[in-house]
């Protein structure tokens, strides 16, 4: 009977208060654990986004530097052409000769447009083309001769950089022919 009374006290259920004791145990080393696991990757998460926070500001320093860099080449080769303006000013104040001065600062204007073409940069065809209002800004309408919508006048030039406009060029386009009967409105007024 001794091994059957050891086999009954093993199957028998523990006392609530035996199992709550047991289940408390259980439970707090369960909390205790959970929060270490939460600590951890609440420590992961801030790292996390300090490296983000940190990549972020990187990246922003770097694309400042390519900016810079990218200007500085092209300031460099605008710098022989703001010398060669600095030389014709100069010559300009010591001499009457305008014709030498003007041939002088159509060569600096050539050098400068050749040192922005060569950077990719080009003027936008205005004169004679239809108004496109990607391209062109439009200061007024006049009458002229010329199909309504299209570029009488250029008022100021525009560029493109590759397919991005720069600067839109500033025209003048045509409102179309003056209308006969309006003429002679006006004047029978």
């Amino acid at each position: 009977m001794n091994d059957q009374t050891a086999t009954l006290q093993e199957e028998a259920p523990l006392t609530p208060e035996a199992a709550s004791n047991g289940n408390s145990q259980a439970s707090d080393t369960d909390l205790e654990q959970l929060r270490r696991e939460r600590d951890e990757f609440r420590e992961i998460s801030l790292r996390k986004v300090a490296e983000l926070e940190n990549f972020r500001r990187r990246t922003e320093q770097e694309r400042q530097e390519l900016i810079i860099h990218a200007n500085t080449k092209l300031l460099q080769k605008l710098l022989p052409v703001l010398d060669d303006m600095q030389r014709a000013v100069e010559s300009g104040k010591n001499s009457t000769d305008y014709k030498a001065l003007l041939d002088g600062v159509e060569l600096v204007f050539n050098k400068a447009l050749q040192t922005f073409k060569d950077a990719g940069v080009e003027p936008i065809p205005s004169v004679g083309q239809d108004f496109d209002i990607n391209l062109h800004e439009a200061l007024m309408q006049m009458p002229s001769e010329a199909p309504e919508g299209q570029i009488v006048q250029e008022a100021q030039r525009g560029y493109t950089l590759g397919n991005k406009v720069l600067r839109h060029a500033k025209v003048i386009i045509s409102a179309g022919m003056p209308s006969a009967s309006g003429a002679e409105e006006k004047s029978a007024e």
